[in-house]
């Protein structure tokens, strides 16, 4: 390889490197996203992503950064059925510099719906330790199915800085189908995302 090219490739990969830095300056406000991943019947995942609005042409006015990290979510919804819930916790962290305010995105599982993630239900709440959520001791904020067209105000604003410990649970209600205990494993997304806040 020449010397140019390498040259070449080095700027690329100096550019690539500097993108998520310039994904943190926006105006108009800034968002961040947790999306933690739960595949019933198996392992887990977590990972964030960080974005900003596009500026208007005529503003010149700077946001804050907005950043969420999250520790590993332990939660499998294998052996769920009929009036059973699964809690596992996890640490979210305000990475960023403006304050954001909490939600649960929809929760999203496969395209088609089957019998076992149309009868799941996800809860999310407050929790001041991981043994009250795996010991199922935590009142919800948010309940809503897997598929909900809506978000969920979780009710929490996270400073910079701060972080707080969110409880999980993935339960099937009584009134499920006992065709649905034991069905195949499906992958859900449980995203928890952020919104800037006046400080």
């Amino acid at each position: 390889m020449s010397r140019r090219i390498r040259r070449h490739a080095a700027r690329r990969a100096q550019r690539r490197a500097a993108a998520p830095a310039r994904l943190l300056l926006g105006a108009l406000g800034t968002a961040g996203a947790i999306v933690l991943g739960v595949l019933a019947g198996g392992g887990t995942f977590a990972v964030w992503t960080v974005a900003a609005p596009a500026a208007a042409a005529t503003t010149t006015l700077r946001a804050g950064s907005a950043g969420l990290t999250a520790g590993a979510l332990n939660l499998s919804a294998a052996g769920l059925y009929p009036g059973r819930t699964l809690y596992a916790s996890t640490t979210v962290t305000n990475s960023g510099t403006a304050p954001l305010a909490l939600t649960l995105d929809p929760v999203k599982g496969p395209a088609t719906p089957t019998t076992f993630t149309a009868s799941l239900v996800v809860s999310v709440g407050k929790t001041v330790s991981s043994a009250d959520c795996t010991a199922g001791r935590v009142t919800p904020t948010v309940t809503t199915p897997v598929g909900a067209a809506a978000g969920s105000d979780l009710q929490l604003t996270l400073a910079p800085g701060a972080s707080t410990i969110l409880c999980i649970g993935i339960g099937m209600p009584q009134t499920a189908p006992a065709a649905a205990a034991g069905a195949a494993a499906s992958a859900l997304t449980i995203t928890v995302s952020g919104t800037q806040v006046r400080s």
